[in-house]
């Protein structure tokens, strides 16, 4: 695949997303995006472009509290940040980690935005237990084993050990040499 027709997919990717994110300006530093109330905190050098933000906006950055968008070689990058209340709060993705973001990982005086999302969605949790009827599909991890054969192994044995409801478990303890004096 060439450049040119990579760069054709680019270019019809971005066309597909225009028609994806609205961005609608409101009084003071509150704006709509998609309808989602959103508010500007942080404006420094003039980096925060509302059509811009739309264009890269993506439904994942609804989950979080805050979404910071810097600017590099003509790219608006975009990262979210969880204020403590949230449940999906992760000390190094915490609000408090803001600047050093900022810091460490941008272009040295660089144009950036700081917004909070007024209404966090958060995702919905899949069940990954079974439905009444259905068998569990168990996957087992193989390995190579180092031991020879359970029929050739002298040295151990096998201790069935029930472990709940209708569950058992194998306790594999080493067989303890006995003197031949002392049978």
């Amino acid at each position: 695949m060439n450049r040119t027709k990579i760069q054709e997919y680019i270019n019809q990717r971005e066309e597909q997303r225009v028609d994806l994110y609205h961005y609608e300006a409101q009084s003071g530093n509150n704006f709509l995006l998609n309808g989602h109330q959103y508010k500007l905190l942080k404006n420094y050098r003039d980096g925060f472009d509302g059509e811009q933000l739309a264009a890269r906006f993506s439904n994942i950055l609804n989950k979080y509290d805050y979404i910071v968008g810097d600017w590099g070689y003509d790219q608006l990058r975009l990262k979210g940040f969880y204020d403590p209340g949230n449940p999906l709060f992760r000390p190094e993705q915490g609000i408090d980690t803001i600047e050093d973001y900022l810091f460490e990982d941008c272009n040295f005086g660089c144009p950036y935005f700081i917004v909070q999302n007024c209404d966090v969605r958060l995702p919905k949790r899949r069940s990954r237990r079974h439905r009444k009827g259905r068998s569990p599909v168990i996957k087992e991890r193989r390995r190579q084993l180092h031991q020879p054969e359970p029929r050739k192994r002298h040295h151990q044995s096998a201790k069935r050990v029930k472990a709940g409801n209708h569950q058992q478990k194998f306790v594999i303890h080493q067989r303890v040499k006995r003197n031949q004096n002392e049978k």
